[in-house]
């Protein structure tokens, strides 16, 4: 990434979250530039605090899946699900197993995309207490979360989004093994296209979308922000050109 901005001709500062102060952020750039932040979810929960233009593209309320799940519902690999609290979750454990008809796995998410906690499937049976289960999770038992079937994926993309336009994607999980793989037009983008021609909703100019593949079909798995999320294999060199262009976008509307 800083290779690519380099090559384009832009200004960039590196920092780390322990280092950074909102209240110092003229030490990088002037209060009020046109300043686009890359990296991690709580150095870019700073960078949001600052009076740079954008900042960052994380809209965290548009990324929780109570949100976003409202629109892409029928297109999600999880379209039955349920939302609720941890201590809710426990409560209703019985109703929710018998309703996915399971024999106690259940895959678990954070409602939010601040990764309060590794999504994956638990056995609600043996984590059948909020003690037990807020322990596993490491949250209280107020932590909202989705909760839907177990369903096997077999490959995984990451695709970058201008507002309904898609900038560049990648492959990056084939079952468990990492594969960075560029995708390059094909029956992934004609797949997300025909999405985000139906979806007429986004949660920010600049966003990400994970897309797998689940017994044979394809699936919109989860929104995450252009800001945080990795690249992969993605094209940096596009990426870097839509997040100029959308962040200059942003900094004119706000000073015309």
């Amino acid at each position: 990434m800083i290779q690519e901005l380099q090559e384009q001709g832009y200004t960039y500062k590196e920092t780390k979250y322990l280092n950074f102060r909102p209240e110092a952020a003229n030490k990088y750039f002037p209060y009020h530039d046109c300043v686009l932040f890359k990296g991690t979810l709580n150095l870019g929960r700073d960078i949001l605090r600052t009076s740079w233009i954008p900042g960052a593209y994380m809209d965290e309320k548009n990324l929780r899946c109570s949100t976003y799940y409202t629109y892409f519902g029928q297109y999600l690999l999880n379209n039955k699900y349920f939302i609720l609290s941890l201590g809710e979750l426990v409560r209703r454990r019985a109703e929710i197993i018998e309703y996915f008809t399971s024999d106690g796995d259940l895959f678990v998410r954070p409602d939010s995309n601040m990764k309060s906690f590794r999504a994956g499937v638990f056995n609600l049976n043996i984590l059948n207490t909020v003690q037990s289960l807020g322990s596993e999770l490491n949250r209280d038992e107020t932590t909202l979360v989705l909760v839907s079937a177990k369903r096997a994926m077999t490959k995984e993309w990451r695709f970058f989004v201008y507002k309904n336009q898609i900038i560049t994607g990648s492959l990056y999980l084939v079952g468990e093994e990492r594969v960075d793989e560029t995708i390059r037009r094909g029956y992934l983008d004609n797949y997300l296209s025909e999405v985000l021609k139906q979806v007429t909703w986004y949660p920010e100019a600049l966003y990400s979308i994970d897309i797998c593949e689940s017994e044979g079909e394809l699936y919109l798995l989860e929104l995450g922000s252009f800001s945080c999320a990795a690249e992969y294999g993605c094209d940096l060199s596009l990426m870097v050109e839509a997040g100029a262009k959308a962040a200059q976008q942003d900094w004119e509307n706000v000073n015309d």
